[in-house]
């Protein structure tokens, strides 16, 4: 099967070149490696181009943006236009294992039920610290069940093997406010097709300028949990329920009981931000197993009550 790997750049010169030396030293190089620039304004692109000619990389390209477009749909529109059978999304700033593209192309063909394939990470710090995450590193391929919880994306995008069909599919499900990890992996949750490599195939780079970072310090004020619950309700009532309706076969009573039992908690959380009442902080607690993380249901008394 053909590959793709998709790279959306912003200003990571300081980082870009170690992601590319990973990804052109892997076992099984990709058959095509997209790089879309989001309109940089410090050297990425001039980098990037001149590590291509170096290096004749004949198969890599080079796009940069007429007009910064944001993370979320530089991603997803690169993607879209990739060639691969299955495309690889790549952050600018990390550093991929030198098999992960071969031993994930041998599980996307020896599986041809998997849609999303993700892996664990070896996420390193600017101090030295580093911690192998999701889950347990025993090198299993197993299904990730859909749970109350499943707008928890437990893996980053970065992770991702995804193969075309559940991209071209995601065309009629995503809105700009999607991210396109979170888009694809609630997919394939809801039709049973995501499944995870546990061995850690990249080293995910946590820093503190990057977007992963930025999103998740503003996640930490009233005003962007509020967002969040809005878009989180418009991806659930919408555009899951439409996708259920549409494209998953097979009984779907399971998930019809997902998506309502999170549209309630959804509107009941937003109740709460909304009015402060502490009696609808305390009818959340029926819906504890709907929430990303246990901590988070603190951290919504917290942010309501205590946080100025």
């Amino acid at each position: 099967m053909k590959t793709s790997v998709v790279i959306s750049t912003y200003n990571g010169e300081k980082y870009i070149i170690e992601q590319l030396d990973s990804l052109r030293k892997q076992s099984r190089p990709a058959d095509e490696v997209i790089i879309a620039d989001d309109c940089s304004s410090d050297h990425t692109v001039d980098i990037v181009k001149q590590y291509i000619n170096q290096n004749k990389l004949n198969s890599w390209q080079v796009i940069v943006n007429d007009y910064n477009k944001g993370w979320r749909r530089n991603f997803m529109e690169t993607m879209w236009n990739a060639t691969g059978d299955l495309i690889f999304p790549c952050d600018q700033d990390d550093i991929w294992r030198t098999d992960k593209i071969e031993i994930m192309v041998r599980l996307m063909t020896a599986n041809p039920q998997i849609m999303l394939l993700t892996s664990n990470y070896c996420e390193f710090f600017e101090n030295g610290k580093q911690r192998i995450d999701p889950w347990k590193n025993d090198n299993k391929l197993k299904q990730v069940p859909l749970k109350d919880n499943y707008l928890l994306v437990n893996s980053p995008g970065c992770t991702y093997c995804i193969r075309k069909e559940l991209l071209t599919l995601s065309k009629k499900y995503w809105q700009p406010d999607y991210p396109h990890d979170a888009l694809l992996w609630r997919m394939g949750l809801m039709d049973g097709s995501v499944y995870a490599y546990t061995d850690d195939l990249i080293r995910w780079r946590n820093h503190k300028k990057s977007a992963f970072a930025k999103e998740s310090k503003k996640l930490k004020s009233v005003a962007a949990k509020k967002n969040w619950i809005k878009v989180s309700s418009k991806f659930n009532n919408e555009s899951m329920r439409k996708f259920i309706d549409s494209d998953v076969v097979g009984d779907t009573a399971y998930q019809q009981e997902i998506i309502n039992k999170n549209s309630q908690w959804l509107a009941k959380r937003q109740q709460f931000y909304e009015t402060s009442n502490v009696f609808n902080g305390i009818s959340l607690l029926t819906y504890l197993n709907c929430y990303p993380r246990l901590r988070q249901y603190l951290g919504d008394w917290y942010l309501i009550y205590l946080k100025k």
